[in-house]
């Protein structure tokens, strides 16, 4: 006896429905790809953060921090990113304990100025905790050295000292 498609009951459309079904059940079923470098951990909890899935952004961080490979400007970053989802959040407190860390390793490093430096500072003054806030007006004033856009924060300096 001779075997054939045609024998077998097979059409083209079928075998290719079937390849395509095997593919998909391939795709669906293998593992997601493990995260390993600073920039996968950043892109994933930016991501999760414009998805509303602030839980989650703080657990890829979390993650991210713990490789053995970043720099203090790469583990600042990810500090700062958590601070900034508990700043969204309204949670002054945890998000000031995050950019007391990110500031703290960053405070060799040449970090360029941001507007949302004003956010961070006010977070501190939410957080009761006024006088930490002047202390990192006065050192991101410090930076003029290098970035004069820092200049931009002397009239919140100038708030806090009325």
């Amino acid at each position: 006896m001779q075997y054939n498609l045609a024998n077998l009951g097979y059409d083209v459309f079928s075998v290719i429905r079937d390849l395509i079904l095997i593919w998909l059940i391939i795709k669906l079923k293998r593992p997601k790809k493990k995260l390993i470098k600073f920039e996968h951990f950043h892109r994933e909890a930016f991501n999760a953060d414009e998805r509303k899935e602030y839980e989650k952004a703080l657990q890829i961080r979390e993650e991210g921090l713990k490789l053995i490979t970043l720099n203090n400007l790469k583990r600042a970053e990810l500090y700062f990113g958590n601070g900034g989802t508990y700043l969204y959040l309204n949670d002054y407190e945890n998000a000031t304990h995050y950019f007391d860390k990110a500031f703290e390793l960053a405070k060799q490093e040449k970090i360029p100025y941001d507007d949302q430096y004003v956010k961070v500072i006010e977070s501190y003054v939410k957080a009761n905790r006024k006088n930490d806030a002047l202390h990192l007006v006065e050192e991101l004033l410090k930076r003029q050295s290098y970035n004069k856009k820092f200049k931009k924060l002397e009239p919140i300096r100038d708030r806090f000292l009325m």
